[in-house]
């Protein structure tokens, strides 16, 4: 009997975050290869983001079997010694924070939202021996990074997308919101400088202070999910309105907590979501914009970054050629240095520039959205028929397990290798 390759997986599986997503995709894929991975998962927390008691309990006998194997390998001090244990890593987390941990290490990431990344991230990129990125974006943020002395990154970077679960019935969670608006946007965030939140407020305001038909569902939180985060996040969210749009008309409706995944893909419901909009600044993947376009909903976003993967497709012209078409509402951009006061020691550093969406192209969109409903819902429906057909979970599961039988064949080759010298 062939001995299983003993594989661990480093990352923030059981938290509420993209990267937790990410985490827990490649975990899956890796569970239904039992027959030939011996799993183990080293539960890392992101940042102060909410865990989830679903997934805890979903992973709890890998994770614990992690910790009781680590538990033989700690000194005195509790320090853990894992060198010899695994063949092979898949650490899920920021560059910066890769590390050489057995034969094979594979860094797992979005990289960053900008032109480029930070130059102490090429030493730790050439530390591991593959890379794997969610887009095309990411891939490019990577390579177009360089140190101190002009050496850029030479692992090999591999794209994988996320998925999207068909197989999860939606439910009615907007019965009890009580919309008495027509037209509805919605938008999907956590208070973050990225996702450049205040102008997206101050922009809809603008447009709509005086239209009580449209209104604006916003899922959001500033941390995490818990009661003491709502509170703040609601308080901002009411200080921010005090002061564009004191006595507006157009409606904002609040959603904050924990929810199931169920609950979550429920949110794109375009019996009562009619666009989705963002004004981000750059995306790694954008989960919330691929759920929406996947659930067929009209897009309005940055023409820019991670998204364009996916919702730009393959079509053909009237003269049978194939081309690439964008299917959402395109926001005019700038590129220009991220703002001093957004920058974050190791991730966004003063050479990072990203996007800057233009105010009149987005408002433009809006409009455009709530005129020609009907002609861009027909467009939102042939990009959600063709993310179901390419972007289901088993389509997009089956490219990560080709990946890792691919690398477990070249770890596999490279022990021959060391055995013939």
């Amino acid at each position: 009997m062939t001995q299983k390759t003993r594989v661990l997986l480093s990352g923030p599986v059981t938290n509420i975050s993209g990267y937790s997503e990410h985490a827990r995709l490649i975990t899956d894929a890796l569970m239904e290869m039992s027959d030939t991975v011996d799993l183990y998962i080293q539960n890392t927390q992101w940042a102060n983001s909410t865990r989830s008691t679903l997934y805890q309990e979903k992973y709890n006998d890998i994770i614990q079997k992690t910790q009781n194997l680590f538990q033989t390998r700690a000194d005195e001090k509790g320090s853990v010694d894992i060198s010899g244990l695994f063949d092979c890593t898949y650490q899920i987390k920021p560059p910066n924070e890769f590390l050489k941990l057995s034969p094979h290490d594979i860094g797992v990431t979005a990289a960053l939202e900008t032109i480029s990344a930070p130059a102490s991230w090429v030493s730790k990129c050439n530390m591991v021996d593959h890379l794997l990125v969610v887009s095309q974006h990411s891939k490019e943020n990577l390579q177009n990074t360089k140190d101190n002395n002009g050496i850029g990154i030479s692992t090999p970077i591999t794209v994988l997308p996320f998925s999207n679960n068909n197989d999860i019935e939606i439910v009615d969670i907007y019965d009890d919101m009580n919309l008495t608006t027509k037209f509805n946007f919605l938008t999907v965030m956590q208070m973050s400088p990225r996702k450049n939140f205040g102008n997206l407020i101050k922009w809809f305001t603008e447009e709509y202070h005086d239209n009580e038909e449209v209104g604006l569902v916003i899922k959001t939180h500033m941390q995490n999910n818990s009661t003491l985060d709502f509170h703040a996040t609601k308080l901002q969210i009411k200080a921010l309105l005090n002061v564009l749009a004191p006595e507006k008309k157009c409606k904002i409706y609040l959603v904050h907590g924990n929810m199931t995944e169920k609950q979550m893909y429920s949110l794109y419901n375009p019996e009562y979501i009619d666009c989705y909009l963002t004004t981000t600044h750059g995306e790694g993947f954008g989960i919330p914009l691929f759920n929406a376009a996947c659930a067929g909903i009209p897009v309005i976003a940055t023409n820019w970054s991670g998204h364009l993967d996916y919702l730009r497709i393959p079509v053909k012209n009237k003269a049978g050629k194939p081309k690439i078409k964008s299917h959402f509402l395109k926001t005019k951009f700038d590129i220009a240095p991220v703002q001093e006061h957004h920058l974050m020691p190791e991730l966004i550093t003063p050479e990072c520039e990203w996007a800057y969406p233009r105010e009149d192209s987005f408002k433009k969109n809006m409009n455009y959205a709530i005129k020609n409903h009907k002609l861009i819902k027909a467009e939102a429906d042939t990009l959600a028929a063709y993310l179901k057909e390419n972007y289901n979970t088993t389509v997009v599961r089956q490219k990560y397990q080709d990946f890792m039988r691919s690398q477990i064949q070249k770890e596999e080759n490279n022990e021959r290798e060391v055995v013939y010298l």
